[in-house]
């Protein structure tokens, strides 16, 4: 079963809420993570995780596939490969299926703007 899914690293403003609710964060897509819990429960021993990310108003992306079932962390640039608004979530699975999703979370990726050069004091 997976519990949460959060993101993590660093969160460069919030944004207004979207429709559904949730509270979209922007983050530095070159720094921040996705992290989530798994507990065995009843079920067998997971294989793997598939991390599902696609762009909010897009068409639906194919998953990610950790083929490391102790993993719970990914960086966000393994599994968002461009700027924008997006939704992920995150399932376990093995040879029997694939569970359900976890919880989305909602972010911007996008990167920190290069820093200003040429500092200099102009006299008059």
């Amino acid at each position: 079963m997976i519990r949460r899914l959060v993101m993590t690293g660093i969160v460069l403003g919030c944004l207004a809420a979207p429709a559904w609710g949730q509270t979209v964060i922007a983050v530095d897509l070159q720094k921040a993570n996705l992290s989530w819990d798994w507990a065995q429960g009843t079920g067998s021993a997971a294989t793997e995780f598939r991390v599902y990310c696609q762009p909010v108003g897009g068409p639906p992306a194919a998953p990610t596939i950790l083929t490391d079932p102790t993993v719970r962390t990914v960086p966000l640039r393994s599994v968002v490969t461009a700027l924008g608004q997006y939704t992920c979530a995150v399932t376990a699975a093995n040879e029997f299926g694939e569970s359900a999703r976890s919880n989305e979370v909602a972010f911007r990726a996008g990167t920190v703007p290069p820093a200003p050069t040429n500092l200099r004091i102009l006299a008059q």
